[in-house]
């Protein structure tokens, strides 16, 4: 009991501390809406007039978030795995050996005869276009992260009709999560291969793959993160609903 309550104490010691030290390092911060800070003088303008040429994406979202931010996606797909795993801890039930495949909740159906009917036609669909999404993600709307959430709808909506269980299709926890880690490990590799060719951390024109063009492979890095963040966010999304469903009650205890 002794421990627990120092390890309480350091605990609270330490959120006070990185909220102290975090509310000093707001005066560094830029005010919102100064015309002379840096995004609105020069960044801005840079990330709108040479974009396009120095990341060889049409589209300019996705230039800005996997080129120029792309060490900055890939802690945001770190985020959205341990997002995962923190629910999947905060939800598991250790005396009923959560990480049992055997202890898998069945999931309640709903609709009728017609739903049961359309969602599994409809569900091809939507994980097709959750491809084309993926793969057009540079040079129109979409990316990484719409790809995943379109992937996990799929699997969700295809489980709440059909009513999958441990011997139709095996995706537990522990698998989930494993998957998420690897969309984070497919994005942190993206930018460790360049390194190995004289290149820097996502430094996409370095890839060791023997392209004639920079440009195929900007093309290639940004996909292969892309693949990383829909891997990662669909297994999370997938995690955080079977963390909610393999708990049989939300008590601790017996109960």
């Amino acid at each position: 009991m002794k421990k627990k309550k120092i390890g309480q104490a350091v605990g609270v010691i330490l959120v006070i501390a990185m909220v102290c030290v975090f509310w000093q390092l707001i005066d560094y911060l830029p005010v919102i809406g100064d015309p002379k800070s840096a995004p609105n003088s020069h960044v801005s303008k840079m990330y709108i007039v040479d974009g396009p040429s120095m990341t060889h994406s049409p589209n300019l979202v996705t230039g800005v978030l996997a080129d120029f931010r792309g060490f900055d996606t890939l802690w945001e797909t770190t985020v959205m795995f341990l997002a995962g795993m923190a629910v999947s801890m905060i939800l598991s039930d250790k005396l009923k050996r959560h990480w049992d495949a055997s202890i898998f909740g069945e999931i309640r159906t709903f609709g009728g005869a017609d739903v049961k009917a359309m969602i599994p036609l409809i569900v091809p669909f939507i994980l097709l276009y959750a491809v084309y999404v993926l793969f057009h993600g540079e040079v129109s709307l979409g990316g990484g992260f719409q790809a995943g959430a379109l992937i996990a709808l799929g699997y969700i909506l295809y489980a709440m009709v059909a009513g999958l269980t441990i011997k139709t299709v095996k995706v537990t926890q522990h698998l989930s999560i494993c998957l998420a880690a690897l969309g984070v490990f497919i994005y942190a590799l993206t930018g460790i291969l360049p390194m190995f060719n004289g290149g820097k951390f996502l430094d996409y024109g370095r890839l060791p793959f023997g392209a004639e063009a920079t440009a195929e492979l900007h093309t290639t890095g940004i996909l292969m993160i892309e693949v990383g963040v829909t891997v990662c966010v669909a297994a999370t999304i997938v995690t955080i609903l079977e963390a909610v469903l393999e708990r049989k009650s939300l008590h601790d205890g017996n109960q």
